[in-house]
């Protein structure tokens, strides 16, 4: 029982850890009233930028999605995972999910 419940501890610290990372990413410093509203940079995010979206979260100061855009070679879909300023809009981060 000891080493179950050692072991739930450390994958909740884990998750933890993995939740606390993405919260400390800075997009801005601009107050939320700024903010372009969810739908907006939704739109902007299809439109402009070609993604398809998974999901879409509000993340620390940044709008997040995960979903799927072309690959660097821009020869195929792929997942991603993408932080946007959610005054701009602008990109901030891109990572390829493996």
């Amino acid at each position: 029982m000891k080493k179950f419940m050692s072991i739930a501890v450390g994958l909740s610290l884990f998750a933890s850890a993995q939740v606390f990372a993405h919260a400390d990413m800075e997009c801005t410093d601009k107050p939320k009233t700024q903010w372009l509203h969810p739908l907006e940079i939704q739109k902007k995010i299809v439109n402009e930028y070609g993604f398809a979206i998974k999901k879409f979260q509000e993340s620390g100061s940044c709008y997040e999605i995960y979903g799927w855009g072309l690959s660097k070679d821009g020869k195929k879909f792929e997942e991603i995972e993408v932080y946007f300023n959610p005054v701009t809009g602008e990109i901030v981060k891109k990572k390829f999910r493996d």
